[in-house]
């Protein structure tokens, strides 16, 4: 019988349901909830069935039974509640991204080999069908190459303010576009060669995010060259008012011999394939959870002491190619992708 880990979850907000959900359908239990909100973990502890609530995570942590800490929480802290848990002995999955800068994923990354535990990344949006047939098809020439990928995003303002944050969260280029850039890399198996990127606040007047000193960069169009010659555009706002009714367009691909739509990495039930003057719906396999695909991958490395599908490597390809968007907005510039790996590794 497969053994059930058992789960502290830290934080509570969307995402930390979408975790206890997730890892108990994984067939996993989650021992307590942790968040400073005492009144929003009680609430969904009482939804899930799980027996304890903590407003600090370091209690909920140390509780011997914990083997895995499932950290969802606001950026800024996943370095040191990683760390934490990492000296406790415990292992971690933490949402993406993986930290604000290189100086926090190293200390992460350290705290973890120093402890021997092992350290997972929700990418889980790249465990889609939809991309892994989108790879299967560019890597087999069908539509030529090279090939663009475009992606699309638009929201009002979000609920969440810390996403509008330059502190915290640091805006859609780095809490959305993850995603996004994580998805290019896997389809185009390549990596970048150069980035411009232009940025703007759009949201700046808004009386809702005031009370923020710095605010994040909310809406841009980025343009990634990879060494493939591929290219990936992704084009986003958080930046629109309330109830604004205007969509994101469908994700595209195309090259020389065709193009593809759909919900690429959203675990779409079906693609669009154009070759010529024809048109073919591509049914693919959806999960029933892309949480819960995730954690079952995650214990299977655990169990059989590999790496999982999504850590420091990922992370951290990941978030360098989102500090390079971000000097490609300040500057005005062309980024050449290897120089500024270089230069910020010194």
């Amino acid at each position: 019988m497969p053994k059930s880990w058992k789960v502290a979850v830290i934080g509570s907000g969307d995402m930390g349901k979408q975790h206890v959900k997730g890892w108990q359908a994984a067939g996993h239990e989650v021992v307590s909830i942790t968040d400073i909100d005492a009144s929003r973990a009680s609430a969904l502890a009482q939804e899930c069935g799980v027996p304890t609530v903590y407003q600090d995570y370091k209690e909920a942590i140390a509780e011997p039974n914990v083997e895995i800490v499932s950290i969802c929480l606001p950026l800024a802290f996943h370095a040191p509640v990683t760390i934490f848990a990492a000296e406790a002995g415990k292992h971690i999955f933490s949402e993406k991204p993986l930290a604000r800068n290189p100086e926090e994923s190293a200390a992460m990354e350290a705290a973890v080999r120093k402890a021997g535990v092992r350290f997972g990344l929700g990418f889980q949006r790249n465990l889609s069908q939809g991309v892994h047939k989108a790879k299967e098809l560019v890597q087999a020439g069908t539509l030529g190459r090279p090939v663009f990928f475009e992606c699309d995003s638009v929201a009002e303002i979000r609920p969440k303010r810390i996403m509008h944050d330059a502190n915290g969260n640091m805006g859609p280029l780095m809490d959305l576009g993850c995603h996004y850039f994580i998805m290019w890399q896997t389809v185009f198996q390549s990596t970048p060669k150069s980035v411009y990127a232009r940025g703007k606040v759009l949201a700046k007047e808004r009386p809702e995010l005031a009370h923020i000193q710095e605010l994040a960069i909310d809406s841009a169009v980025v343009t990634v060259e990879y060494e493939s010659g591929d290219v990936g555009v992704f084009t986003v706002t958080w930046g629109m008012p309330p109830k604004f009714r205007m969509k994101a367009r469908e994700d595209r691909l195309f090259g020389p011999k065709g193009g593809i739509t759909g919900g690429f990495n959203n675990n779409p039930s079906k693609l669009n394939l154009y070759i010529e003057d024809g048109v073919e719906e591509l049914p693919l396999v959806t999960y029933k959870s892309l949480h819960k695909e995730q954690f079952d991958r995650f214990v299977q490395a655990l169990e059989r002491q590999g790496e999982p599908a999504a850590a420091f490597r990922e992370g951290n390809d990941i978030l360098l190619l989102t500090l390079a968007i971000f000097q490609s907005i300040e500057t005005g510039e062309v980024i050449d992708f290897k120089a500024f790996c270089k230069e910020t590794s010194r």
